[in-house]
């Protein structure tokens, strides 16, 4: 069972941020949370929405008595606001975030974390392509993956707390070493949106010689959907967990070679057998999300 915290800073108050702010009020796991952020219109409409009770600009100020604090932005932003922020964390406190990368994270913050302060790093698998606190949805972790890697300053009651926070947020919690989920991280979220991203550049390339973008339907669209993620974002993910996706890269570039090859030589059992491999795959993902 979750214990309440009395108050609670989400810095960064986005998807993610908002919807974990939101989650928290909605099942009363927090008296009071405070949002910080850039924008102040985006903060507004969090406090509007009931996602947070207050909001500030000024991290040094917004930690001060927070029993747990949430780091909801850019990965390589973090750093920099922990510096700002280390003298200001009460004793006991809990800093956690939701980033998709891990390891490099880790060591860049384990240092930074004062004496007395216990860090949760964690990742919940759940997300949209839409950005910004009015997308805050307090059912987006239900029956979602949220995995926990614990650091060098995560004490067992820290981690438990967290756990259990995540839990009641709706999600199923997986405890993991860092470096196990950056490499699983690179193959089924980093990979599809490098993917994602590469195509939609080809198409853009291919559609100055002959226009056909308009013509694009479902398939196109969805890869679309994905490449309308935030560049900010996807940039720092892509630079953190640059060595395993360049090994995921790798991987897709030789299946995309076989695929090439099966073409060319008009092998239509190959890619019939590859096809129906593939399309049992969103039912066995489906079974594995329920």
């Amino acid at each position: 069972m979750a214990n309440k915290f009395h108050k609670v800073c989400v810095i960064g108050v986005g998807l993610i941020g908002g919807s974990m702010a939101l989650a928290m009020r909605k099942r009363h796991l927090a008296d009071e949370i405070i949002g910080v952020g850039r924008s102040i219109e985006n903060l507004k409409t969090a406090q509007k929405l009931g996602a947070i009770t207050s909001w500030a600009q000024n991290v040094e100020d917004a930690v001060q008595g927070a029993e747990l604090v949430i780091f909801s932005v850019p990965i390589r932003s973090m750093p920099g606001l922990m510096k700002k922020a280390s003298g200001n964390f009460m004793r006991g406190a809990i800093i956690t975030d939701v980033g998709s990368v891990k390891f490099n994270l880790i060591k860049s913050i384990e240092p930074l974390v004062p004496s007395g302060v216990n860090f949760v790093p964690a990742h919940p698998i759940a997300g949209r392509e839409k950005s910004g606190a009015r997308y805050s949805d307090p059912e987006l972790f239900k029956n979602r993956w949220t995995i926990i890697t614990k650091s060098k300053r995560s004490s067992p009651e820290s981690i438990r707390r967290i756990k259990n926070l995540w839990k009641a947020l709706g999600s199923k919690v997986e405890l993991m070493d860092a470096k196990e989920h950056d490499r699983i991280l690179a193959g089924i979220s980093h990979l599809p949106h490098i993917v994602a991203y590469a195509l939609v550049g080809a198409l853009l390339d291919m559609d100055r010689k002959t226009p056909m973008l308009r013509f694009s339907a479902g398939g196109f669209k969805d890869f679309t959907r994905i490449a309308e993620s935030s560049p900010e974002m996807w940039a720092d993910i892509c630079l953190e967990n640059k060595r395993e996706i360049i090994r995921a890269i790798n991987k897709y570039e030789a299946q995309m070679q076989r695929l090439k090859k099966w073409l060319e030589d008009e092998n239509g059992d190959a890619l019939k057998n590859f096809f129906a491999m593939c399309k049992d795959v969103k039912e066995k993902i489906a079974k594995g999300n329920g």
